[in-house]
């Protein structure tokens, strides 16, 4: 946490972000002695906010472009203050599946002793397994739907899917949303076992997803042919029709190549929003197909109802800006962490005869 000084030092850098700044150019600006500008200055090079070139109070100092400081600051700005960022086919195509990660060994690791539920892959896949996986229905629609901004509650969300019974509140494209989501995520439960991370099944997914949602039918369900833009990110997509093909592509081609299922997972709840690669509903369609690895492998689910939407944003702007996977990967870890435990839990209650029931 920067002091007032030292967030009033940050802006003296932030004018000019390539300068290097030494204590003497800061001492007219600041009414304070050498030594606590030294003292501020050192904290900020211990927060990774600064990068000093020398040992000594003679050296100068510039901005760390790559600390999570720095970064956090940049991408909390205005969109108009960022300059456009393009898409950058060599994030993509420096990946190596099985050689590469985006997820460390450690997260990875912690992953799996958070997922692996004990004991799943001996239930019966067309009963037990559905039965407990149906919990993530809601969970998931909830989630995802409140990710879109549609102001549902869990319980309106079981009743709606389970009963039929409308919330207040809702306009006819919020119930849509809430909707497509329970259809898609059926699907996603019923036939996870043969889907891959391939374009048939993420267009099917997508179909599901949008239906009723975009306005030309012939868009759904496979690649958009138009120029997709944000109101909030300067992040500009791939808008040339021939390199998103290609792209979707060797997505899918990496994809279906990586053997660990949390690595696998996390590789499309980054890259498909990276590639954008329908008119809309990607993020959404990401959600469900990152489920797809983790279901197969019977493994729990992510559910995304532990991720803080500032937390997810946030983890997808620096990825499309400035091509940093890190912050989403620590929410992704930290919010599994937290979600896993219940499916073990069910699996528990199911396997001593437990029946799942609804509100009677």
């Amino acid at each position: 946490m920067l002091t007032e000084r030292q967030q009033s030092i940050l802006e003296e850098f932030l004018q000019n972000p390539d300068r290097a700044l030494s204590i003497g150019d800061l001492l007219p600006v600041f009414n304070v002695g050498r030594t606590s500008l030294f003292r501020d200055l050192s904290a900020m090079v211990e927060a990774d906010l600064l990068l000093p070139d020398a040992p000594t109070r003679a050296r100068t100092y510039r901005l760390n472009p790559d600390s999570a400081a720095y970064l956090r600051w940049d991408l909390s700005r205005p969109p108009q203050q960022r300059p456009e960022v393009r898409y950058n086919p060599r994030l993509l195509a420096a990946y190596r599946p099985n050689h590469s990660f985006l997820l460390t060994s450690d997260q990875r690791t912690l992953l799996r002793q958070a997922g692996n539920i004990a004991g799943a892959e001996q239930l019966e896949p067309g009963k037990d397994y559905t039965r407990l996986i149906s919990t993530l229905l809601i969970d998931l629609a909830h989630a995802s739907s409140n990710l879109e901004n549609v102001p549902i509650s869990w319980l309106d969300t079981k009743t709606l899917i389970e009963f039929g019974e409308r919330p207040d509140g809702l306009d006819e494209t919020q119930l849509r949303i809430v909707l497509n989501h329970k259809a898609a995520i059926n699907h996603l439960t019923t036939h996870a076992g043969e889907m891959n991370l391939c374009r048939r099944d993420l267009f099917d997914l997508h179909a599901l997803i949008a239906e009723g949602l975009i306005a030309e039918t012939a868009a759904i369900g496979t690649l958009r042919n138009r120029v997709v833009r944000f109101s909030d990110s300067r992040y500009l997509p791939p808008d040339n029709p021939h390199l998103l093909k290609e792209s979707f592509d060797e997505f899918c081609d990496k994809a279906s190549l990586i053997t660990d299922p949390y690595e696998q997972a996390f590789f499309t709840m980054t890259f498909v929003p990276y590639l954008q690669p329908f008119q809309d509903g990607n993020k959404r369609t990401s959600r469900l197909g990152m489920n797809i690895p983790l279901l197969k492998n019977h493994l729990a689910p992510f559910s995304f109802s532990d991720l803080r939407k500032r937390d997810y944003m946030f983890g997808l702007l620096a990825f499309y800006e400035r091509g940093q996977h890190a912050f989403l990967a620590e929410a992704f870890v930290a919010a599994y962490q937290k979600t896993a435990p219940r499916y073990a839990t069910l699996l528990d209650y199911i396997q001593q005869g437990g029946v799942l029931g609804t509100l009677t």
